[in-house]
């Protein structure tokens, strides 16, 4: 008897666990709130048709790699902005390769003070300030009077950013779990 109660009770417990994760999901139960330190931008935009120039074009997303990119307005944050990008490249360690630092611009900006200690970070020109525009837009003018830093996946989708006043062990957590 003992035998087939435990028996009864060792089929049943995954069939109940499958039935209520079920009706849960089917409910619309869903947590409140993410473990993500990083805020989501508002909806995922598309940056391939923003008309960014790099140095030999078009920026374009097939070498697989995420863009951690902040956008160089001349303000004074935009060092700590690139030491912090930096220091988080070196700290992903093995998955140093599928990251790529970028600094966004104007096409009037002059960065090259700013990026003189910071050699191997890629400029990319919002010629026409789409990307600028597209961000405003989405979430709103204050985005823009703290510098930013913001993901981008290897699709061309713009995912969320961080503030650099957030520590940088926080940054590094979400960079692990996204790339």
């Amino acid at each position: 008897m003992k035998n087939k109660l435990f028996l009864a009770a060792l089929l049943i417990t995954p069939l109940a666990v499958l039935i209520f994760s079920t009706l849960s999901f089917q409910s619309g139960y869903s947590p409140k709130y993410t473990k993500n330190n990083g805020t989501f931008f508002q909806e995922y935009f598309d940056v391939t048709d923003l008309n960014l120039q790099t140095s030999s074009g078009n920026l374009t997303f097939e070498d697989g790699k995420w863009i951690f990119g902040t956008y160089g307005l001349g303000a004074e944050d935009l060092e700590q902005a690139l030491y912090l990008m930096r220091q988080l490249n070196v700290a992903l360690n093995r998955d140093i390769y599928r990251l790529k630092r970028v600094v966004f611009a104007k096409p009037s900006a002059n960065l090259d003070s700013a990026l003189k200690d910071y050699p191997r970070n890629e400029i990319i020109i919002d010629e026409k300030e789409l990307l600028y525009k597209k961000i405003d837009t989405l979430e709103g003018e204050d985005f823009f009077k703290e510098q930013k830093i913001f993901i981008i996946d290897s699709y061309g989708r713009a995912v969320m950013f961080f503030p650099v006043s957030m520590d940088p062990k926080l940054i590094l957590k979400d960079l692990k779990v996204l790339i």
